[in-house]
């Protein structure tokens, strides 16, 4: 019985070893969605409909350190990370139709959240679309 004791015990301990170790977020540790991502808060009051999924983006020009377009990036049910423009990648096409730069275009393999409303697409200025590349 002490035997089988030991070994109830064993295991236990080494349940609770093996959960120590795994992955653990703190809610004020920012785990970045795309390489490169901030924190990002949308303007008061955008509310995209429908909500976002992750691995999703919208095109913003609010990204703190980004020129030109920029995407917030849906890492759940909310858009709270934003990423700069990179460069073009097979397959790749420019959000809603905009004028896109050599540095403008999306993360690798996220896609556009094509049906959403809000102020300004999401922080991106009415005149983005015409703008011309430097």
């Amino acid at each position: 019985m002490n035997a089988r004791s030991s070994r109830i015990v064993a295991i236990a301990a080494l349940i609770a070893a093996t959960a120590g170790l795994s992955c653990y977020d703190r809610p004020q540790d920012f785990q970045p969605a795309a390489y490169g991502a901030k924190p990002w808060n949308p303007p008061s009051g955008w509310d995209p409909e429908p909500p976002g999924a992750t691995g999703y983006y919208v095109a913003i020009d609010s990204c703190p350190g980004c020129t030109g377009v920029s995407y917030a990036l849906c890492t759940g049910v909310t858009f709270d990370q934003c990423v700069c423009g990179g460069s073009f990648w097979p397959g790749v096409e420019c959000p809603k139709s905009l004028v896109c730069c050599p540095n403008d275009f999306p993360p690798l393999n996220w896609l556009e959240l094509v049906k959403y409303s809000g102020p300004g697409w999401a922080g991106l200025s009415p005149d983005a679309g015409a703008r011309t590349c430097p």
